[in-house]
C-alpha cells in the first residue's frame, strides 16, 4: 500500500544541504525544495497499514514509532525502523483520517496496532510529560482519540497536547509523551510512510495458508519475522512478489492436477526446495484416495522431486478424523525408506486447545522420529456450537504451545481467506476487504 509521506520542511531545514537518501531528501522530493511549514499535509489513509516516523530535525535517520509488545500498558517508543519487527511498528488510522484543510485539524481517530490495541494516554493525565502506551481499544475512550493534523502534528483530541518525542532524542527506546502543542516544534512532527518490508523468517515456525480468494497484494501485511512458508493449495505461486525470506511451498492437490504439477514443479525452472503432498486424502471433498492410490500418486508426482532436485517432501495431509492416522500408517507401509516423506502433515479442527494438544501429541507418537507440519487448524467443531474456548485464548495458547514443541516444524492457522468455508468468523486472520490483520491473526504472527 503506497502511503503519501508527510511533507513538512522548516525554512531552516529547506536551506541546508542533505545527504542523498536522507529523510529530508525524501520530504523535499515530494514537497519541493521551497517547502515551508504546513505546505503539505500528512495524508494517512484510513484502514491502511503505515509506519510513523519522527521528523526531529537533529537526525537524518528517522526512527519509527513502535509498541514494546502486544499487551496492555506496553510502552510507545521510537526505534530504528530496520530493527523493529513489522508488527511492532505498523499502525492503522481508523474511524477517520487526515486530510488537507485550512484549520489544520483532522477528524478524531483511533491509531491502532495489533488489530485491537490503541495509542493511549496513560491514565488520561492531561499534563506535559505524560507517557503514551497501548491499551485495548474502546470506542469512545477519550484517552484513545487523536487528530492527525494538516500541520504534521498528532494531537490528543479535545486537548492542547501533542504526541511528542521526549527531549527530541532519536535514540532507540526513547519514550513518547504528550506535551503542549507548539507550531513548528520538530519533536511533534511525524511522517506516515508505507510500511517497511518485514524482516521475514528469523526463526519462527508460522506459515501462511493463503486462500486463492484473498488478494495476494495483502501478503506483505501478514509477513513477519515469525513467518517462513506460504502455500495456496496449488502449484501456482502467488502473483505478488513475496517478501524476501518467505518461501512458497507448492502443493500437489490430488487427482486432476497432474498436468499443472508437472509443468510448474517437476519440469519448472524454479526449485522451491519443499513440496507438499495431496490434500485431505481421507476426506470426501479432499483428494479422497485410498492409501494405495495415494502411494502411487506420491511415487509419480512427489518422489521425482527428491530424486532429481533434492526436494524435501511433506506427506499427504490427513484430517483429525479417526481415519486420518490409520490412512497415513497404511500409506507409509507402501513406501520404501527412500520414498518416505520428511515431514508428516495433519489438519486439526476442534473446540478446545487441550484437545488439539492431545491429538497432535498422539499423531506425533504414531510417527516416531518424524517432524510434524500442522498445515491447517482452527478452533471450530463444525457442529454449530463453534469453539468452546475463547478464540483469543485458543490462538495465544496454540501459538505458544506449537512454537515450543521441538517435533513441530511448521504450523499454518486457517483463516487467511475471504470465504472461511464454515469455519467460525472468530478465526478470521485478516479482513478480506482492507487486508488488515485481525487481533487473532496477530496472536499468531506477532
Amino acid at each position: 500500500v503506497l502511503v503519501e509521506p508527510l511533507c513538512i520542511l522548516s525554512p531552516a531545514l529547506s536551506s541546508q544541504p542533505t545527504k542523498p537518501g536522507s529523510i529530508t531528501d525524501e520530504i523535499r522530493a515530494h514537497c519541493g525544495a521551497s517547502g515551508t511549514w504546513g505546505l503539505c499535509a500528512l495524508q494517512a489513509p484510513v484502514n491502511s497499514p503505515i509506519n510513523i516516523q519522527t521528523l526531529a530535525a537533529n537526525s537524518n535517520i528517522a526512527p519509527c514509532l513502535q509498541a514494546a509488545g502486544n499487551y496492555d500498558g506496553a510502552a510507545v517508543t521510537v526505534v530504528n525502523c530496520a530493527t523493529s519487527t513489522y508488527a511492532q511498528r505498523t499502525w492503522v488510522v481508523v474511524n477517520g483520517g487526515a486530510e488537507e484543510n485550512t484549520s489544520n485539524a483532522g477528524p478524531a481517530t483511533q491509531i491502532r496496532i495489533y488489530g485491537n490495541k490503541c495509542l493511549d494516554v496513560k491514565d488520561g493525565i492531561d499534563q506535559d510529560g505524560t507517557k503514551l502506551q497501548i491499551w485495548t481499544c474502546y470506542d469512545g475512550s477519550i484517552n484513545q482519540l487523536w487528530q492527525v493534523n494538516g500541520a504534521g502534528d498528532i494531537s490528543w483530541s479535545g486537548h492542547s497536547k501533542c504526541m511528542d518525542l521526549t527531549d527530541g532524542s532519536t535514540s532507540d527506546g526513547t519514550l513518547i509523551q504528550i506535551w503542549t502543542c507548539y507550531s513548528g516544534n520538530t519533536n511533534q512532527l511525524w511522517n506516515a510512510i508505507s510500511p517497511r518490508p518485514a524482516s521475514v523468517c528469523s526463526g519462527g515456525k508460522v506459515g501462511l495458508a493463503w486462500a486463492p480468494d484473498l488478494s495476494s497484494s495483502f501478503i506483505p501485511n501478514a509477513a513477519t519475522d515469525k513467518t517462513c512458508h506460504i502455500y495456496d493449495w496449488s502449484s501456482w505461486p502467488p502473483s505478488t512478489t513475496l517478501p524476501q525470506g518467505l518461501k512458497f511451498v507448492p502443493m500437489f492437490w490430488g487427482p486432476g492436477h497432474e498436468a499443472d504439477w508437472t509443468s510448474n514443479v517437476i519440469q519448472g525452472a524454479t526449485n522451491y526446495g519443499i513440496a507438499m503432498g495431496m490434500q485431505e486424502v481421507n476426506q470426501a471433498g479432499g483428494a479422497n484416495m485410498t492409501p494405495a492410490q495415494g502411494a502411487q500418486s506420491w511415487k509419480d508426482m512427489l518422489v521425482p522431486l527428491r530424486t532429481n532436485k533434492n526436494y524435501q517432501l511433506v506427506s499427504p495431509s490427513v484430517t483429525s478424523a479417526s481415519s486420518g492416522i490409520p490412512w497415513l500408517q497404511s500409506f507409509m507401509s507402501l513406501l520404501t525408506d527412500s520414498e518416505k516423506p520428511d515431514f508428516m502433515a495433519v489438519h486439526w479442527y476442534g473446540k478446545a486447545l487441550l484437545d488439539m494438544q492431545n491429538y497432535l501429541t498422539t499423531f506425533h507418537n504414531a510417527f516416531p522420529g518424524k517432524t510434524v507440519w500442522v498445515t491447517e487448524f482452527a478452533c471450530e467443531g463444525f457442529d454449530g456450537t463453534g469453539c468452546t474456548d475463547d478464540i483469543s485464548y485458543f490462538a495465544n495458547g496454540a501459538d505458544d504451545w506449537l512454537s515450543s514443541q521441538s517435533w513441530i516444524g511448521a504450523y499454518f492457522p486457517f483463516g487467511l481467506a475471504s470465504d472461511l468455508h464454515g469455519v467460525g468468523e472468530g478465526n478470521r486472520l485478516m479482513n478480506a476487504s482492507s487486508g488488515l490483520v485481525t487481533p487473532v491473526g496477530w496472536a499468531y504472527l506477532s
